[in-house]
């Protein structure tokens, strides 16, 4: 009994602790997240001025198409230039592709783009990484120990509410 006592003010302590590790943790979290997310805003801008450049090479180089009279060394190297332009094209669409996903898609627990941030913030802050690991940690063993002390003290009620259901029944016979 004593060491459950102990345990519990352990835990209570820890939770005093935790409260500003919670904070500085989900507030370095949000800094982290507004980068990455004004960093993927960037980087989809950049791509589509890259399209619209690319497209307006595309159209231009189609403009100087060879006349049908163009030796054939011409239009063949014309033809190679459009498919490189076009193929270059595809590639800047798939990688808008990729980075609309990640600004927009979800992770398995959180946005992709908050899932990126943290793992960067873990990376460049373990210290309050393993501080948040530690809290997390704590919470989860006293939420336990709460679940079990209340199991135990339901299996407690049952049997004397047993018991005195049992010799209730045995008075009366």
């Amino acid at each position: 009994m004593l060491e459950a006592a102990q345990e519990i003010e352990r835990e209570q302590q820890a939770a005093l602790e935790a409260a500003p590790i919670e904070q500085t943790y989900q507030e370095a979290l949000a800094v982290y997240v507004q980068a990455k997310f004004a960093q993927v805003e960037h980087i989809e801008d950049r791509l589509e001025n890259l399209i619209d450049r690319q497209q307006a090479r595309l159209q231009q180089a189609q403009a100087g198409k060879p006349s049908f009279l163009a030796r054939p060394g011409t239009r063949q190297a014309w033809q190679s230039q459009q498919v490189q332009q076009q193929a270059r094209l595809q590639v800047l669409h798939t990688r808008l592709e990729v980075v609309r996903e990640i600004k927009e898609g979800m992770g398995i627990h959180a946005p992709k783009v908050e899932e990126l941030a943290t793992r960067k913030m873990r990376a460049e802050r373990p210290e309050l990484a393993s501080d948040w690991d530690a809290m997390r940690e704590a919470q989860r063993r006293h939420q336990a120990l709460m679940r079990k002390q209340e199991q135990e003290r339901k299996q407690a009620q049952e049997q004397r509410l047993g018991r005195s259901q049992s010799l209730g029944l045995s008075r009366t016979v």
